[in-house]
């Protein structure tokens, strides 16, 4: 007895003898990833990154549906869901702050920077997690208030999208007010609403994010991310990458995204250590510091 006590010991817990990827370390290659991606998509004006523009392009397909899968993750796990929501909701914010004060300070020598914000896409696949998951659990108890307050929580999804709309619709000309005065108005305003329909990925991956949840494991997960990929991979076939909106993630390079299948494989259950705020100063700062460098070049090299 007392060598199995010792050996339990010496092993520990079967959580921490796991083999494969962690939460943690899913997020870090993602990271990487989607670094590579950005690589091209800011600095493409540097000959080494501009030369393998595509390559480039098609490995960064990868990050995306990582962090998907993490934050699917996260939702099922996290011990605070309005917390976690709020932590997402301020990670946006400040991602658009940073552009909008980035933009108002250097857009004269560096140009504007435009406001993309992959966090959008996490907030409401989040969301719409979990009020579906109150829906549900509304109809089995029988709780009849609890299943419509998530119907119209739901619903009221569409009023960031008006209020996002008016800040962009809204005819400041009228007022005579120059463009880039207008331009910033847009950036500050636009760091605080994002509407769903705004998601730099698209509805679709909402979607994707929100089926992979319910998938439940890992292998429903991969499925999901198989079958998203196959969608996009038909959208080219038939052209529908020119079509309007969901078009910019139909067809080629989107559906190189399935290499981020066996990744997910990988996961061992585990959370894994990692810094909790990283990510949401990351995500920002290294577009911005690419788009500098790639900048600097052009100047070095007088474009």
């Amino acid at each position: 007895m007392k060598r199995l006590v010792d050996k339990l010991k010496t092993y520990g817990p079967a959580e921490s003898r796991s083999r494969g990827l962690s939460i943690s370390q899913i997020k870090w290659i993602a990271l990487i990833f989607m670094t590579i991606d950005h690589l091209a998509a800011y600095g493409f004006e540097i000959p080494v990154f501009g030369a393998h523009f595509d390559m480039l392009r098609i490995i960064g397909r990868i990050a995306a549906p990582l962090f998907f899968f993490a934050l699917t993750e996260s939702v099922k796990h996290t011990r605070n869901r309005k917390r976690f929501l709020l932590r997402l909701y301020f990670g946006a914010v400040g991602t658009g702050l940073f552009v909008a004060i980035t933009n108002l300070l250097f857009h004269d020598s560096i140009g504007r920077f435009f406001p993309s914000n992959i966090l959008c896409d996490y907030i409401y696949t989040a969301l719409y997690i979990i009020l579906i998951e109150q829906i549900i659990e509304g109809i089995k108890t029988k709780q009849w208030k609890q299943s419509l307050l998530a119907i119209a929580g739901i619903a009221a999804t569409c009023i960031p999208h008006f209020i996002a709309w008016g800040i962009y619709e809204f005819p400041y000309a009228k007022y005579g007010l120059a463009p880039e005065t207008v331009w910033t108005i847009q950036d500050f305003a636009g760091s605080f609403v994002f509407s769903p329909l705004a998601a730099e990925y698209t509805i679709l991956f909402v979607l994707m994010g929100i089926l992979m949840y319910f998938a439940g494991n890992k292998y429903g997960k991969a499925a999901v991310l198989a079958g998203f990929s196959l969608f996009c991979y038909f959208g080219e076939v038939l052209g529908a990458h020119q079509w309007n909106y969901i078009g910019i993630v139909l067809g080629h390079p989107q559906y190189y995204m399935i290499f981020a299948v066996p990744f997910i494989l990988l996961y061992n259950g585990e959370k894994g250590r990692g810094s909790k705020y990283f990510f949401y100063v990351y995500y920002p700062v290294h577009r911005y510091v690419i788009s500098v460098v790639s900048y600097i070049y052009r100047i070095l090299a007088g474009g």
